[in-house]
């Protein structure tokens, strides 16, 4: 196609059959620095809608553009890597707003391309630029966009722009990817806090890579700790194949990671959720899990270590928990019933011997454990709570935190059959429970104190309370049930006592 006159195309050239308007000319096009800013206001209104944004409910964010690296240049789109900061109005007059730091990969093309491999939703919007119009997309929902991404790692070449430098990194040095041309990929369904692909070969396993979302300075503990688990040789874990690095301005940290995918397989929670519904047991299956956690916290203690838990960090988790408790009573009155028989618990739990603090999962529950058919239960994600800071996330914690999550997810089953079902589950969950314990306390040799379980399980309630405020109010009373349940029985220890 001959090259235009002027730098904004006529309506009769766009109009054209005979024209292929699915090129783009980047020579006609503004510097993609100006296209990313034109962009903000359209990222604003789109990025809320997006299930990892996170700071649902506070209004429409100032964006802006803090680094930005071209993935690839093709004839028909331009894929490139954008970090944007996100602020949202303070919570009071005068009060500074607190940006995040958000991943957005985009896919830059025509706005009547064919639809091609992208996904319903990808879209943020459309640029009317000289040189255009260019329709801006996600690129974890677009075919090319994703092959970019891939091709980060696969390459090993990374990527660099002016203001955003992208480093790839390979579990075993020098290992080539199992990926080649014949390659498909796949959103995968259902993530929150990050967006997953699903990356297929034909002649070799699949693989899954994560795109992380937030972006805090430090090292992600979903790439740390899995990658100490895949160098211990662990069968927990699926073996973690390769990550990048990011780095904007001071903030350098994971930006990709890529590890094993296990196929047709399915996760504890729907497992449990399905023999909870039809009274079948689930004892074996919930002692063999509690084995599984036990065996990936001693593999991370003997890879990462472990640290007495003396007073000073003993202190320091019980006032967080008290700080998220009086966060949560200020927004959820019926949390805020509980607040002083809680607070008499956590003054009690900080007084018992706690064991070791170490590496943990920190965000345990039964949707982040699958069973393999060759290996038993596999534990994914370990990133983390997704509220807590990074500064947080990356210290040695209480293994008793796993431990409670785990409870926790096990209790929602029984309030998920009775919600949707109108069935008793609680007898099931209570022997599941039991079960569970059994399993983690005979191969770790480890026997938690009750309070402080309980101080951890009461904790983690808080947490799903504020959520399922925030997102499912007809699932709070779940979270408010386990608060009345351990309050009471914190009660009634302390009456004995």
């Amino acid at each position: 196609m001959d090259e235009p006159s002027s730098p904004v195309p006529s309506t009769s050239a766009i109009d054209d059959p005979a024209i292929d308007t699915a090129t783009i000319d980047v020579t006609a096009l503004p510097p993609l620095e100006e296209l990313l800013g034109a962009l903000t206001d359209q990222l604003a209104a789109w990025m809320p809608t997006q299930r990892w944004y996170a700071r649902k409910g506070t209004g429409t964010p100032a964006v802006s553009i803090r680094g930005w690296a071209p993935l690839r240049v093709a004839d028909d789109h331009i894929s490139v890597l954008v970090v944007l900061a996100a602020a949202v109005p303070g919570s009071g007059p005068g009060d500074a707003a607190v940006p995040t730091l958000y991943q957005v990969p985009l896919v830059l093309r025509r706005p009547d391309a064919p639809a091609g491999g992208r996904e319903e939703g990808s879209e943020v919007g459309v640029l009317a630029v000289p040189g255009g119009p260019l329709r801006a997309d996600d690129a974890t929902l677009d075919a090319d966009g994703r092959a970019a991404l891939i091709a980060t790692l696969v390459s090993g070449d990374g990527a660099l722009g002016p203001s955003l430098a992208l480093a790839s990194h390979r579990t075993t040095p020098d290992g080539p990817l199992p990926l080649g041309r014949a390659m498909r990929s796949r959103p995968l369904d259902g993530e929150q806090s990050n967006s997953s692909m699903i990356i297929e070969t034909e002649g070799a396993s699949p693989l899954i890579l994560k795109v992380f979302r937030v972006l805090q300075h430090g090292q992600n503990p979903d790439v740390v700790l899995q990658g100490a688990l895949t160098a211990a040789g662990s069968t927990r874990v699926p073996p973690l194949v390769g990550s990048a690095t990011v780095r904007v301005g001071e903030v350098r940290t994971q930006s990709l990671l890529a590890q094993e995918f296990l196929p047709d397989v399915e996760d504890a929670w729907h497992t449990a959720l399905r023999r909870a519904l039809v009274g079948e047991d689930f004892t074996g299956p919930a002692r063999e899990l509690g084995s599984a956690v036990a065996e990936v916290h001693r593999d991370l203690a003997a890879a990462l270590g472990t640290v007495p838990a003396d007073a000073v960090p003993i202190a320091e988790m019980i006032d967080q928990m008290r700080g998220r408790l009086a966060e949560v009573a200020a927004e959820v009155p019926r949390v805020a019933a509980h607040r002083a028989t809680l607070e008499a618990l956590y003054a009690a739990a900080a007084e018992m011997p706690w064991p070791p603090l170490q590496r943990i999962h920190g965000d345990l529950h039964l949707g982040q454990v699958l069973r393999a058919p060759d290996r038993g239960w596999v534990l994914l994600d370990f990133e983390g709570e997704p509220l807590r800071p990074l500064a947080q996330r990356s210290r040695p914690d209480s293994p008793v935190r796993d431990v409670a999550g785990m409870l926790r997810s096990l209790d929602y089953v029984s309030g998920a059959v009775a919600h949707e079902h109108s069935r008793d589950a609680a007898a099931w969950t209570a022997a599941s429970r039991s079960a569970f314990l059994a399993g983690y306390g005979a191969l770790s040799g480890q026997r938690t104190e009750a309070r402080v379980l309980a101080a951890f399980e009461a904790d983690k309630a808080v947490y799903e309370a504020l959520y399922e405020a925030r997102n499912r109010p007809d699932w709070l009373p779940i979270p408010l049930a386990a608060l009345e349940r351990i309050s009471s029985a914190a009660a009634e220890a302390g009456s004995a006592g």
